[in-house]
């Protein structure tokens, strides 16, 4: 029970369902037929915000099946660059291993025809981030080296987090292949003209170094324990893994693949005779997020991404801003502070309260190219229960499902936080389209639900917390048994920025709403 929310989940196709411009959760347009707001027995009223600026020094850990991000930003002038790389270990799918049949002839020495030909890193691309026009698009060199971290191939079952790195890798290149969102479409042959396949990155290993090394462990063997093929441990002994970087640091798309996907290989192509017929051939090594029956120990796996916002124009952190920018994780968020003026709703019945956060596309050029986030989160800033700053969920307005905010010890049988997770059509938060007539711009609004919580400020002295809003792929809360309750949201992992209005300007100004009726 209390590992419910591990591993982390793969939530990228909740994206397609809660697509920008959806409007499950539009508040100016659901509850317009029920609360009509007459000024007589219905009211609204509008209550601004102060924001600030904050920089996450990010924590995020990624799973072996969440998908993975590869690729440069080096163009946005707002929020800076962006470069992603992934380590991933293929393996065989059972030991002792051998290519072919048992009837194959594979080894070059027996046969001169037969043996290893070529080999390929394939990815199985899943969606991308940014430009992917085919007129401006920038074409990236997909390069692969070879991991020679010990450490990095022996601790497959760890999760990392977004910074980290082999410490060592071979500087030779093995492989190489010029990426675009086009060529990706594109389909790929295989094996001389037996083998196909759609939305793959396919990298061949083209270099004489990296020919020779892959042919070495074609050629492992697989008879004895000396031999590389014979038992997992020995073979990651041969094979640490690889490295799938981008080459320099130019680009203007992301390109996300799923490692733990079927298509997701290192492929190698080989010559067999059998029964004196020869033939091609191909075998693939997997990545394997768990270990499988045939005593195969699961695949080690990471996802650098580094942000440089040093190139951008990120607001003062932590002083009072017209803009604040969110940017998914590893990201940004915003403080928010909302002015004290809820004593006039005293003896109020509250029908809607909700935080509006609307996108600030000017002085923004790339308002268009680089996607906002899917989804925002909002929660509240703890000062008052503990001496150290923490955070808490928003109470009751994230889902019909109690829970209790403000638990530190947990019986295992009970989580405080909905065991659901976020339901987004009663809490809000996705990313709708909007159309300003005024300035015939188009942009981005965010409606995030505070109507209970709101209600017990005021009718129960519930305290008015300052808030943080963000862009996760996942978060946690320390004090819910620690890192154990890792919590996977709606955002892949970098997919998405957004200028937003902040304290001003008046035309995009970030601020909560409220439809309200007195009480006689």
């Amino acid at each position: 029970m209390q590992n419910r929310f591990l591993p982390l989940a793969s939530i990228a196709a909740v994206f397609y369902i809660f697509t920008i411009g959806c409007n499950k959760f539009d508040t100016t347009t659901q509850g317009a037929d029920l609360l009509a707001i007459d000024n007589i027995n219905t009211f609204a009223d509008t209550m601004y915000v102060e924001t600030t600026q904050g920089i996450f020094n990010d924590s995020t850990l990624i799973s072996k099946s969440d998908n993975h991000i590869i690729g440069n930003i080096s163009n946005d002038n707002l929020f800076g660059n962006t470069e992603a790389s992934v380590y991933v270990q293929f393996k065989p799918n059972f030991y002792p291993f051998y290519f072919g049949n048992t009837k194959d002839t594979v080894n070059t020495l027996l046969l001169p025809q037969v043996g290893f030909d070529s080999a390929y890193i394939i990815l199985a691309y899943k969606f991308a981030w940014g430009d992917t026009a085919a007129a401006s698009a920038i074409p990236q060199i997909f390069d692969v080296y070879k991991i020679t971290d010990f450490s990095f191939r022996d601790k497959p079952d760890t999760l990392r987090k977004l910074d980290y790195k082999p410490l060592s890798i071979d500087p030779n290149l093995l492989g190489s292949a010029t990426i675009t969102p086009q060529i990706i479409a594109q389909k790929s042959i295989f094996a001389r003209g037996k083998d196909s396949v759609t939305n793959v990155i396919k990298i061949p290993i083209n270099t004489a170094y990296g020919h020779a090394y892959l042919k070495s462990l074609f050629e492992l063997d697989s008879v004895s324990n000396t031999g590389g093929f014979f038992n997992d441990s020995i073979f990651r002994r041969k094979s640490n893994g690889f490295e799938i970087k981008v080459r320099g640091t130019t680009g203007n798309t992301l390109y996300y693949v799923n490692l733990a996907d079927a298509s997701s290989r290192l492929e190698f192509v080989y010559k067999k005779r059998n029964n004196n017929i020869l033939d091609t051939a191909v075998q693939s090594f997997k990545m394997y997020p768990v270990a499988n029956a045939s005593n195969v120990a699961s695949s080690s796996s990471a996802n650098y991404v580094k942000r440089d916002r040093s190139f951008g124009s990120l607001p003062p952190v932590n002083t009072i801003t017209n803009n604040v920018f969110l940017q998914t994780s590893p990201g940004t968020f915003a403080n928010i502070k909302v002015l004290p003026n809820l004593h006039s709703f005293d003896n109020k019945i509250i029908h809607r309260a909700f935080l509006i956060v609307e996108q600030d596309p000017t002085a923004d050029a790339f308002a268009n190219t680089y996607a906002a986030p899917p989804f925002l989160y909002l929660d509240l800033k703890d000062t008052v229960t503990t001496p150290i700053q923490r955070y808490k969920p928003v109470y009751f307005d994230l889902s019909l499902i109690s829970y209790y905010p403000d638990a530190t010890i947990v019986n295992p049988l009970y989580h405080p936080y909905p065991s659901e997770n976020v339901d987004p059509e009663i809490f809000g938060g996705a990313a709708l389209k909007r159309h300003d007539n005024a300035t015939n711009t188009d942009f981005i609004r965010y409606e995030i639900n505070l109507t209970r919580y709101m209600q017990h400020i005021v009718t129960n002295g519930y305290r008015n917390y300052d808030l943080r809003l963000y862009a996760p792929f996942s978060y946690y809360y320390p004090q819910y048994l620690g890192t154990q309750y890792v919590i996977p949201y709606f955002n892949p992992i970098a997919y998405g920025r957004v200028k937003v209005g902040g304290t001003a300007p008046l035309n995009h100004r970030m601020k909560v709403v409220v439809i309200y009726s007195k009480i006689p």
